[in-house]
């Protein structure tokens, strides 16, 4: 079986990593990629392991006509069985391919909360507009897609909901990360790294994400001036890119943080950095379902989350330290609690290692992938 993957860009955010990660490990299934827009920091990942990858690097914002064009020449020089599509440009561009290939079954994703009310919080008025016509372009179009997989409970409810889209349709398969890949790392590269970020005698926050609104690290610099005062020697590393980063420099800037907190942009070296780390910290006021947060426990690291549900499918009170979205001086006080005594917490990452190699281990979560495909193949005959 073939399976064409129609994705935005294979750059190293989570939607990105996580499908290379599941491609990878595919038995049963030759995936083949398209990446759409410019973006191919996984590429040499994919085709080590054999992907064929194909890069349309289209300049536009959009250019969902010309993406077509492109996709619909691959689509007859490869004969893909399936078409599974992810990231909103993606899915309008698979969901135009499907009228002029409907006999190709069509896989959609839901990898996040794209509809939730805080995605409109604090937006002017032209873009809460833009976010409105693009919901109407993804309602009206998801009639076209025959399934959906989606990565948690909470986006499956939310998303269905919103797309009005039968529930029937959808199946949920989670996240999955290699375990491998957190074991047995290479001392000597700790160790440039440590050097390299100056974090000798340091006590290590870090958060892993995408710089934009809903993961909160504005919560996290905020909180970190209190957490200073009793802990100097602890430094905030943040791993990751996006619209806000600037609004992070200058909240930054405008508390004196510079030598405390550092912005580390997009990392290749997400296990090392886990590995030097003392507190995971995830305070997201949305997610799909938290790649990062499943690395984190992969690690056995001590974490300090928010409360939110699409966390809480993958932590509980046993594995992780859970705080009411949004509530800074909460937050504060976890932050200080666990670094006046670590080691009274390292269970906890015990314990949420454990639930990641149950819950996440991406053999698992491949053989579920593949289960799927050929189900969807059977109803499709």
């Amino acid at each position: 079986m073939k399976v064409l993957y129609i994705i935005d860009t294979i750059n190293s955010s989570g939607a990105e990593r996580s499908l290379t990660q599941i491609a990878i490990n595919l038995k049963k299934v030759k995936p083949v990629f398209v990446h759409i827009y410019k973006g191919d920091m996984l590429r040499e990942a994919l085709e080590k392991k054999g992907v064929k990858v194909y890069s349309l690097n289209i300049e536009k914002k959009y250019g969902f006509k010309l993406a077509e064009s492109n996709i619909s020449k691959i689509i007859l020089a490869e004969k893909p069985d399936l078409i599974h599509s992810t990231l909103f440009r993606s899915d309008m561009v698979a969901r135009r391919l499907k009228k002029k290939f409907p006999e190709i079954p069509l896989i959609g994703s839901f990898v996040n909360n794209s509809y939730t009310p805080l995605r409109y919080k604090n937006q002017n008025l032209l873009m809460k507009l833009k976010l409105w016509i693009a919901y109407q372009m993804d309602k009206k179009s998801s009639k076209l897609v025959d399934f959906y997989i989606s990565n948690s409970e909470t986006i499956r409810r939310e998303e269905g909901n919103a797309l009005d889209v039968e529930q029937e349709k959808i199946k949920v398969i989670p996240r999955g990360r290699d375990i491998r890949k957190y074991e047995n790392l290479d001392p000597v590269r700790l160790q440039k790294i440590k050097k390299e970020l100056g974090l000798d005698n340091k006590q290590v926050l870090l958060n892993v994400s995408r710089l934009i609104p809903r993961k909160a690290q504005l919560d996290l610099i905020r909180a970190m001036p209190e957490v200073l005062d009793t802990f100097p020697n602890s430094i905030l590393l943040i791993a990751g890119h996006g619209v806000c980063e600037n609004q992070l420099k200058w909240e930054i800037s405008k508390l004196s943080l510079e030598e405390n907190v550092k912005l580390l942009g997009r990392r290749l070296d997400i296990p090392y950095l886990l590995e030097i780390c003392d507190l995971f910290l995830y305070p997201s006021y949305a997610e799909g379902l938290p790649g990062a947060l499943i690395e984190a426990m992969m690690s056995g690291k001590t974490i300090i989350c928010s409360d939110i549900g699409e966390n809480l499918e993958c932590v509980n009170e046993e594995s992780a330290i859970i705080f009411k979205k949004g509530n800074i001086n909460e937050l504060q006080e976890k932050m200080k609690m666990v670094l006046a005594d670590g080691p009274e917490f390292k269970y906890m990452g015990e314990n949420a290692r454990r639930q990641a190699y149950r819950k996440f281990d991406i053999a698992m979560v491949v053989n579920q992938y593949e289960e799927f495909y050929e189900t969807v193949m059977n109803k499709s005959k």
